[in-house]
């Protein structure tokens, strides 16, 4: 299978990045004003802002097949982060219409490539069951002992 046409993202394609990550997030409570938020926030960092970094498939002119969105985060040096750098891949998505052609390997290789390159000592993602093939076979592993403390949504508490 010829390896997918792989590109970085542009602010011009805000619109499908947030169609492709509404999918990912099936199910979550997503609001009209985070939509617009983060459509917002791609089209003025995307090519801005070298934090922020994103590969995407087209699947014709005007709509993605797939993409995968990661930020360059600044911390402290470290035995894993000799630079201080370290990437997270934030989203990997594929246009049901679209899978199984290798599309999610082709734009997280070009986004892993692209953390690398920004200096990234380590990279990290959370992987769903269904993606965690992909990303053993490109050098992934579980990491334990990781938790999360996130704000609590306004609105009533039982």
């Amino acid at each position: 299978m010829p390896t997918p046409p792989v590109r970085p993202a542009a602010p011009g394609d805000a619109d499908e990045l947030l169609r492709l990550r509404v999918a990912v997030l099936d199910g979550a409570r997503l609001t009209d004003a985070w939509r617009s938020t983060f459509r917002d926030d791609m089209r003025a960092r995307l090519g801005t802002d070298p934090s922020l970094l994103a590969y995407v498939v087209p699947a014709d002119e005007h709509t993605l097949a797939s993409c995968a969105l990661g930020i360059v985060y600044r911390g402290y040096l470290g035995p894993t982060h000799p630079t201080g750098l370290w990437g997270r891949i934030h989203t990997v998505a594929t246009d049901p219409a679209h899978r199984r052609r290798g599309h999610a390997r082709a734009v997280t290789t070009a986004l892993i490539d692209a953390l690398k390159a920004a200096g990234c000592g380590s990279i990290e993602l959370r992987a769903t069951e269904a993606g965690a093939p992909l990303y053993h076979t490109l050098g992934f592993a579980p990491l334990d002992g990781y938790m999360a403390l996130r704000p609590t949504p306004p609105g009533p508490r039982h």
